[in-house]
Order: structure tokens, then C-alpha cells, then sequence
């Protein structure tokens, strides 16, 4: 389950207890701009024992960590600083990510965000995702780029099309079906099938198509009120044998009704994994 799928008042232990009590094999924490979840990063060192020492308590986990801080600290920018800070952050999260036995780092596939992007935008970032893979590397954390809600990174295509330029075991895919999904020039099922080697993890999550008279939907969908083919997708995935994590991604609403929401969405997800997974 997706750290946000819970508001974020509540303490991380709380949120890990609520991913154990909805039967989640594990919590995908998130380190996004927000100064609160970027400090995350600086956590001192009893500070992340006694995260540790509470999962191992309660046997419940973060199995991985949704790095989309890069929205403002991209790694193609044209300023210099910035595409260091970006380096600084993605270096630290995989400093993290060994600190607290997660196994995968989400790390947003922007080259600039809202910012033309250039011959250089690209360029900048094809060096630097490099160095933060060789740290990536040096500490067996793998790197995998997200299918976005951005043209650079919005199919799996493009992701296999900068990843043949860092040609890597610890730079991988994962995989939004709901990006993926809303661009209409992709075909969902064929770019599940050109990336299923590298795909590490999937958001299971709804979204809307991108029209040419708006921008579509790319998060608070309800699941089933969005254009995601998850019958199609997740037959797909099971014919190409895929075995590894779905994790549900949404955002907790201020109405209270963050636990019934969760519980829904766990049951949609559900549906598909005895039909398909069992």
C-alpha cells in the first residue's frame, strides 16, 4: 500500500499498523518535496533502528520507496544546483532504502518538470541518472524509472529507449498501469510486453484518458470509473508470468473515509489477483 493512501497526520507506525491490519504484504513510503518527507532522508541513525525494530515487532515492512521529490529537483535541469540536489536526494534515498531493508527505489521519470524540454534537458539527465545508478550499484538497491504522467517517461518504450544508454541490472522499470494506461497512443498490453524483463513493481492504479480537448486524469480516479483495461492488463501480466508486487497507489481523502476507501480498493485489487494470480 501506498504511504498516501493514508492522511499524513498519522504517525509512520500507525500507517504501518493499518497496512498490516488491510492485509498488505508491505508500505511503499514516499519522499516527495514536501519538507516534513523530505527529511526523511536525514534521519539519523536511531532514529531508522527503531523503524526497524518496530517492523521487525509488528512483522510488517516498507518495501520500497516512492522518491518524487525529483518533481523539483529534476536531474535534466538546466541549472546546475538543481540537477545536484536531485543527484543528493536520489543518493540519499538509496542510503535509506539499505538502512531500512526496502528492496526498490520509485524514482520519478522527469527529465525537467514543467519546463520546456530540450536536446540538453535529456542529455542532463542520461548523465545523471547514471550517477545515481553506479551509487545504486555500490549499494545492490535498484533503480527503477516510473512510466509518468510526462511525455519522457510516459511509456515503457521510452523508459527501455533512455535505459539503453545505462545499461544496467540496477536501473529497472516500474510500472503506473494508470499513466500508461491514459496515453491513447499506448498500447497498454504490447508495452507490458516489450518491458516485462525490467518491471519491478506496479502501481495498480485508475486514471483517464489524455484527449486532445484536455489533459486527463492522472490520479483520484475511482477504481472502475477510469480507462485502465485492468482485466486486460492484469491477464497480460500474469500470461508473461509476472510475479512481483502490485502496490495500490491513492491519495486519502479529508472526509474520514480513508479506511473504507483503502478497504475497496484492496478488494478491486483483489478480484484480479484470484482470478489471475491464484
Amino acid at each position: 500500500m501506498y504511504e498516501k493512501a493514508m492522511p499524513k497526520s498519522l504517525p509512520l507506525e500507525q500507517k504501518l499498523l493499518l497496512t498490516k491490519k488491510y492485509d498488505f504484504d508491505y508500505m511503499q513510503l514516499s519522499i516527495d518535496e514536501d519538507p516534513d518527507r523530505l527529511s526523511r532522508l536525514d534521519w539519523d541513525r536511531n532514529t531508522r533502528k527503531s523503524i526497524v525494530d518496530f517492523m521487525f515487532a509488528e512483522d510488517i515492512r516498507i518495501g520500497s520507496l516512492c522518491v518524487s521529490a525529483n518533481r523539483k529537483y529534476p536531474l535534466g535541469s538546466p541549472d546546475k544546483d538543481t540537477r545536484e540536489s536531485g543527484i543528493s536526494l536520489i543518493k540519499k534515498a538509496i542510503d535509506l532504502a539499505v538502512s531500512l531493508g526496502a528492496r526498490n527505489i520509485l524514482t520519478s521519470g522527469y527529465d525537467v518538470f514543467e519546463q520546456p524540454k530540450t536536446v540538453s534537458s535529456r542529455e542532463y539527465y542520461i548523465e545523471n541518472i547514471q550517477r545515481c545508478v553506479d551509487y545504486a550499484a555500490s549499494k545492490e538497491v535498484p533503480l527503477s524509472i516510473e512510466t509518468m504522467d510526462d511525455s519522457f517517461a510516459g511509456s515503457i518504450s521510452n523508459i527501455l529507449n533512455i535505459e539503453r544508454n545505462v545499461p544496467s541490472p540496477w536501473l529497472q522499470i516500474f510500472a503506473d498501469l494508470g499513466n500508461l494506461s491514459a496515453w491513447t497512443e499506448n498500447k497498454a498490453g504490447e508495452e507490458i510486453e516489450k518491458g516485462i524483463h525490467r518491471i519491478t513493481e506496479i502501481h495498480f492504479k485508475d486514471a483517464k484518458y489524455v484527449s486532445r480537448d484536455g489533459k486527463g486524469s492522472f490520479r483520484n480516479v475511482p477504481y472502475g470509473e477510469g480507462d485502465v483495461d485492468f482485466d486486460g492488463c492484469m491477464k497480460v501480466l500474469n500470461r508473461l508470468n509476472y510475479r512481483g508486487p502490485f502496490v495500490i497507489e491513492m491519495w486519502a481523502t479529508d472526509d474520514g473515509k480513508y479506511e473504507n476507501n483503502i478497504k475497496v480498493a484492496r478488494d478491486f485489487l483483489g478480484q484480479y489477483v484470484a482470478k489471475y494470480f491464484k
